[in-house]
């Protein structure tokens, strides 16, 4: 009996030890999910800021600063979708978080920022919230980017990434 007792608790412990490790393979494969999520905003981000840089842009920027009222309301491109006119997430998931829109833009004395989303989806759920804020003189080019391994606002295993890049 004393053997038996001592085998089920070995076991129990083995047991209990490989759940916990698969919870924690989870949350990392979840991890990953979230900031390739964030890095894929940023690359966005950078990508139209060098092409409107380069001449490549009718109104020289695809984010507002302080100084220029005019940039582009649709043909900023990411992921297939025009996050300047549609870049919500689609209806099929839980109402966004607080702040999230297509183009939303916001102006300072000295500062602007530019706020998209961009989701990938339908066939998987992740998303991203890209802040690109240009203040300063000369013009200081922040992109904050907060990836997340699911666009359900109030899911209990959602994380979430994020990325900062200046210049």
């Amino acid at each position: 009996m004393l053997v038996g007792g001592l085998a089920l608790a070995i076991g129990l412990a083995i047991y209990d030890l490989t759940l916990r490790e698969l919870d924690l393979s989870q949350t990392a494969t979840q991890s990953h999910y979230a900031i390739y999520a964030a890095d894929t905003g940023v690359e966005c981000a950078l990508y139209w800021e060098n092409r409107c840089a380069l001449g490549n842009c009718p109104v020289g920027t695809a984010f507002a600063s302080s100084t220029q009222s005019a940039f582009p309301v649709s043909g900023v491109s990411c992921n297939g979708q025009d996050v300047a006119a549609v870049g919500t997430p689609p209806a099929t998931y839980a109402a966004p978080p607080i702040g999230w829109s297509g183009w939303v833009v916001e102006t300072g004395a000295s500062s602007a920022t530019t706020t998209f989303t961009l989701s990938f989806a339908p066939s998987q759920t992740y998303c991203t919230k890209v802040q690109v804020i240009k203040q300063g003189s000369p013009v200081q080019t922040t992109i904050i980017s907060r990836g997340y391994n699911t666009c359900l606002s109030g899911g209990q295993l959602r994380l979430e990434r994020v990325l900062y890049v200046t210049f």
